[in-house]
C-alpha cells in the first residue's frame, strides 16, 4: 500500500499549485487564516505531510519556526527548492506513522489532505501521537476526504463508488483491506504527472472521525463538510 501511496509524489515534477492552487477551496484558506491567528507569530508548528510545501513558505512567513516532514525524497527537494529563502524552516524525512519528536513540543500541527492515507485501523494511533507531540492547548488542524457530499445523492453515489472499488480489491484481487479502504486508478494526464496507476485512499465520514478525535484527547472548535472534505480545526484538551 505504501508504494501505492508515494509512487505518484515520487514521480510528480509538477507544482501543485499549478494543479489546485495555493488552497484547495476558499474553506482551505479561512481555516489556514485562523490556524495562523490563533498560533501566533511565535509558534512552533509541524507541517506534516507537507509535500512539494504547497503551505509550508506561507507557513514560515508568519509563524516563528515550522519543521516540515514528509517520507517522498522527490517532494521534499521540490519543498526546499521553493522553500530556499525561508530560514526558520527544518525539513525531515520521516513516516508520519513513526514521528521522531518528544512530548508536548509543537504549539500547532498543520495537516491537509493527507488523512486519507491514514488506514482505519491506524487512526487511533496516528491521533493520540499527534496530540502527544502537540503542547497543552495546542492546534490542529485535519482535512480528511470524505463520500459525504453536501446532497443526499451526491453522497449516495460516492459511497457506491466506494462500495464497489472496496469490494473488487478486497473479494476480486485479494487484497487485506478494511472497509472505506480502496485504490482508484489515478492518470497521469488528470494530475499532470508522470505516473499512472492505481493509488491508496481511504475515507470516513464527520460522525466517526468527530469520535476518533474526541476519544484521542481533542476538543473540536469548527468543522464544515465541503466537495468531498471535512474540515477541522481542534486543540489538545488540557485538563
Amino acid at each position: 500500500m505504501l508504494e501505492n501511496i508515494l509512487l505518484p509524489y515520487e514521480t510528480s515534477d509538477i507544482y501543485e499549485e499549478e494543479i489546485y492552487g495555493e488552497f484547495e477551496n476558499r474553506f482551505e484558506k479561512e481555516y489556514f487564516q485562523q490556524f495562523l491567528r490563533l498560533a501566533g507569530p511565535d509558534a512552533l508548528v509541524l507541517d506534516l505531510a507537507c509535500g512539494d510545501g504547497r503551505h509550508t513558505l506561507r507557513l514560515s512567513a508568519n509563524i516563528g519556526h515550522v519543521v516540515a516532514l514528509d517520507l517522498s525524497d522527490n517532494s521534499l527537494k521540490m519543498a526546499k527548492k521553493k522553500c530556499s529563502g525561508g530560514e526558520n524552516i527544518v525539513f525531515v524525512k520521516a513516516s508520519m506513522f513513526d514521528m521522531p519528536f518528544a512530548n508536548d513540543t509543537f504549539d500547532g500541527v498543520w495537516f491537509s489532505q493527507a488523512f486519507e492515507y491514514i488506514p482505519p485501523d491506524k487512526r487511533t494511533k496516528f491521533l493520540t501521537c499527534l496530540n502527544r507531540i502537540l503542547k497543552p492547548g495546542g492546534l490542529l488542524y485535519l482535512s480528511v476526504e470524505t463520500w459525504m457530499l453536501p446532497s443526499l445523492g451526491a453522497s449516495l453515489k460516492m459511497l457506491w463508488g466506494d462500495f464497489r472499488l472496496f469490494c473488487y480489491w478486497r473479494f476480486i484481487k485479494g487484497k487485506p483491506l478494511l472497509w472505506g479502504e480502496y485504490l482508484y486508478y489515478l492518470s497521469s494526464k488528470a494530475t499532470q504527472t508522470r505516473y499512472s496507476g492505481w493509488h491508496y485512499h481511504a475515507h470516513t465520514d464527520k460522525r466517526t472521525l468527530r469520535k476518533l478525535l474526541n476519544a484521542c484527547g481533542f476538543t473540536i472548535s469548527k468543522m464544515c463538510l465541503y466537495d468531498g472534505y471535512v474540515y477541522v480545526s481542534c486543540h489538545k484538551a488540557t485538563g
